[in-house]
């Protein structure tokens, strides 16, 4: 993978996996509200299997029920785009460390050079 002869063609496979005829995958329709209340508890339920017992029984004794109020707080769209940002960031970050330390224009300056900024 390091090979820089091999890139060109793993970056034609991760494309037509991604985009297949050169487009993106049709949207899936919005779940109804029965449909949305079923794959909430599904996730609730999920995430209850997951917990240890030990620590279930402590802290969520009414159990999925719990989890489900829980993922209430997902039903606001406001608070949701926050967590993806912030996740976004998070990634990007350890991705690209000196992002948090220094904007992108200090990086770029500091790359190109003080008169590339203003052109």
């Amino acid at each position: 993978m390091l090979n820089p002869l091999l890139l060109p063609q793993i970056l034609r496979n991760v494309r037509s996996a991604l985009f297949p005829n050169n487009s993106l995958a049709p949207g899936r329709p919005v779940p109804s509200a029965a449909e949305a209340l079923a794959i909430k508890r599904r996730c609730a339920q999920r995430i209850w299997d997951t917990i240890p017992p030990l620590v279930s029984r402590l802290y969520l004794p009414e159990g999925v029920g719990d989890v489900e109020e829980m993922l209430g707080v997902l039903d606001d769209a406001y608070l949701t785009k926050h967590l993806v940002f912030g996740i976004v960031e998070l990634l990007v970050v350890r991705l690209i460390p000196e992002l948090g330390v220094k904007g992108v224009e200090e990086l770029f300056v500091e790359r190109v050079g003080e008169g590339a900024v203003g052109e």
